[in-house]
């Protein structure tokens, strides 16, 4: 007999991105809906993202020896050494991937995609995998392309990858819906819904860290092992990690807060704009990020409304649309 994943676990389940926020700007939107939750999920995010996609390594692998290349969105920076006769450099909004992709000994730095703290003309070539489609609107998804292509030489050849609306996994995807919410949820064996089959890794001291949220005396600490919570005599909520986050664990067996704190834990992420679990069904910190599914064909018409390059691949791989574009 046959299973539907969404009916068996409804954290896997997508839902419309809430776009009718007038008082937001784009910019907040992507704050909330993105930097913040990225933040968030760092290192839970991180112990997934471990095996390089073959058309991104290949594209990597076939670059000259000695060019230098821009990894725009590096996330944890697993495609930064894929090919060691490169030099890379990777920026990412969210400075607990950067901390992790700093620590794994690559160049990287934390700055806004849309505004490159590079020269133009700087690089050889350059990567965006997963990025462009976190952008919430057409003219700032045409800016972030745009902002790649300033910063490569005229010759050079960019890869972008972006989310497709047609998938074919194990997402279901209204098709008549591009602008969505997406759960990553800190589930209980380390397998978030972003993808299935992670990889067992091990964290150090450094890779805990705390992210301040829009809420008075509220902290949560990114741990993937386990959350402490604590309310202090203010009845200030705070979630620290505990001793156990302090010392080396796999992460693919994450503790979850206890009974007695879960409702602490739902209204830290509540906090976070993403949690779509009551606490009486679930334990599990749920985070909400935007995405907007690209239909095919859309990435190459922002790639020729740019007046700056031309595509000379595109394909489908791995519910993504993806193209390699050549600066004019």
């Amino acid at each position: 007999m046959s299973h539907n994943k969404n009916a068996r676990n409804p954290l896997h389940k997508p839902s419309p991105f809430q776009a009718d926020t007038p008082d937001m700007t784009p910019e907040q939107k992507e704050q909330v809906h993105v930097h913040n939750v990225y933040q968030a999920i760092a290192p839970h995010f991180s112990a997934t993202r471990y095996k390089p996609w073959p058309i991104v390594e290949e594209f990597l692998k076939n670059m000259p020896s000695g060019s230098i290349g821009a990894d725009v969105g590096c996330g944890n920076g697993k495609y930064i050494g894929v090919n060691p006769k490169l030099f890379m450099v990777g920026s990412d909004r969210s400075s607990n991937l950067v901390g992790i992709c700093s620590e794994r000994g690559h160049e990287a730095m934390v700055c806004d995609g849309l505004a490159l703290p590079y020269r133009p003309e700087l690089f050889d070539f350059a990567i965006s995998i997963a990025v462009i489609h976190h952008f919430t609107s057409p003219e700032r998804r045409l800016a972030a392309i745009e902002e790649i292509l300033r910063v490569v030489r005229p010759g050079a050849k960019v890869l972008i990858f972006v989310w497709a609306l047609e998938q074919t996994g194990r997402r279901d995807f209204d098709k008549n819906v591009q602008d969505v919410f997406v759960p990553w949820a800190m589930t209980k064996k380390g397998e978030p819904t972003g993808r299935a089959g992670s990889r067992p890794q091990r964290v150090g001291r450094n890779d805990q860290r705390t992210t301040s949220l829009t809420a008075s005396g509220l902290s949560i600490t990114e741990s993937v092992d386990q959350f402490t919570i604590q309310r202090d005599q203010s009845q200030e909520l705070q979630i620290h990690p505990s001793a156990s986050t302090l010392v080396s664990t796999p992460i693919s067996t994450p503790s979850l807060p206890t009974a007695s704190a879960q409702e602490d834990a739902y209204v830290a992420a509540q906090m976070m704009n993403a949690n779509v679990v009551d606490p009486a069904e679930s334990a599990t910190p749920v985070f909400n990020r935007y995405y907007h599914l690209f239909h095919k064909g859309e990435l190459e018409d922002l790639v020729a409304q740019t007046n700056k390059a031309s595509v000379v691949q595109a394909g489908y791989d791995r519910d993504n649309w993806w193209c390699i574009l050549k600066k004019d």
